[in-house]
């Protein structure tokens, strides 16, 4: 069934529910005035039928009583103008609403909430705010979901300090006293998110060499995911910026080890490590242990590199071949053909459409919404996921 059909049948059940509900609550008087009424509603099916937004708000404010039977009803029309992007019909619904001080408090609190998401779709966060931030203070049944819109707000404003303030009061009060063993799902998307926001705070830091308190900012955010892959190279680079290339060395190697998929992301940093200490044997070998456990296109054309440093271009070419044999990846061949051009020089134009796919492929992917992209983004640009994007693996990937 396609959208458009199920937008008309739930049209159709909100005006028909609200004409029968307004039928049998308003004050029975003569027959023409009944008739009257049943005329604006169907008027306000049609405006609604033919896409004239302005003319069924008004239809629905003037004629639909509002009352604790027809609020579910008022409240469906408002939700629904806004999600057909009619953001403007929808606060008028809701505005209406909240001058009904005869609605009972918990339903007012409802109605304060869906304007909120009316303003928030408009982009009126600061209105949307204090909205939210009077349900948080006044509301039990509706204050988990305010406190989860206004971390939203705060996170699309990048304001990282209030966001973390929002997001610690979703925890339980028990996480703080003594970390739960077994968190429960939200639980951890919250942990996560909060990990990023101070990773967030530690990557303005960096940008300003303020290495110290970054380094707070890290711990942090590893107190709520000690598996944030990101606070971790951040920790390798502030590490590699004060000279302890061992330290840096050994936080990469804790990302290899649990979180392999990010090998290609490990490299630059394993390679600048190296450089400090300076030796390019021992960082040949290490090249080669990595390589032998997680099998990284980046790495292997990392190591083929240094093998032609240290044992020649032919041997580069040798590890290269035998090694795209076992893992034929898009990368692996495009290096191949790369360095061997006198003897593969009749495959000008396979190695021109290997770079080319390379080029436009996808490097990485969200494994929560499938989105897919040439930059690493922490938080999915489409699903709003922290940590949830990856680089891609397989023949077509790393």
């Amino acid at each position: 069934m396609s959208e458009e059909i199920v937008q008309f049948f739930i049209i159709l059940v909100a005006v028909a529910s609200g004409w029968l509900l307004g039928y049998w609550y308003r004050p029975k008087q003569k027959g023409s005035v009944t008739d009257d009424t049943a005329s604006s509603y169907y008027k306000g099916l049609n405006y609604l039928l033919s896409e004239q937004a302005g003319a069924a708000v008004m239809t629905v404010i003037n004629e639909l009583p509002v009352n604790i039977e027809t609020l579910p009803t008022h409240l469906a029309l408002g939700n629904l103008m806004r999600s057909k992007g009619e953001v403007e019909g929808a606060i008028r619904i809701h505005q209406n609403l909240l001058s009904r001080p005869s609605l009972p408090k918990d339903k007012l609190y409802q109605v304060h909430l869906e304007l909120a998401r009316d303003y928030i779709s408009a982009g009126l966060f600061d209105r949307a705010e204090r909205l939210l931030r009077d349900v948080v203070d006044e509301s039990t049944l509706y204050r988990s979901e305010a406190l989860t819109h206004l971390q939203n707000i705060y996170q699309s404003e990048k304001d990282w300090d209030q966001a973390i303030a929002v997001a610690r009061l979703r925890l339980p009060q028990k996480h703080w006293l003594k970390k739960q063993a077994v968190a429960t799902a939200a639980d951890r998307a919250v942990e996560c998110s909060l990990s990023h926001y101070y990773c967030e705070k530690a990557q303005r830091l960096v940008y300003s060499r303020d290495f110290k308190l970054a380094s707070k900012e890290l711990q942090d955010a590893r107190y709520f995911d000690n598996q944030n892959v990101r606070s971790l190279l951040l920790s390798a680079h502030i590490a590699i910026q004060e000279k302890k290339p061992q330290l840096a060395l050994d936080l990469l190697q804790s990302i290899l080890e649990n979180q392999p998929a990010y090998a290609s992301e490990v490299l630059p940093l394993f390679r600048e490590a190296f450089t400090h200490l300076g030796n390019r044997t021992q960082y040949l070998h290490a090249l080669r242990r990595i390589v032998e456990k997680v099998n990284c296109t980046a790495f292997i054309i990392e190591c083929a590199d240094v093998i032609a440093e240290c044992d020649g271009s032919e041997a580069a070419e040798r590890y290269l071949h035998e090694a795209s044999m076992q893992r034929p990846t898009t990368g692996l061949l495009a290096a191949v053909l790369e360095r061997s051009p006198n003897e593969l020089s009749s495959t000008v134009l396979t190695q021109q459409f290997l770079q080319q796919l390379k080029a436009e492929r996808p490097s990485y992917r969200c494994r929560h919404c499938g989105f897919s992209g040439q930059k690493l983004h922490w938080l999915c640009p489409s699903c709003e996921q922290w940590g949830t994007i990856a680089p891609i693996r397989g023949i077509q990937g790393d």
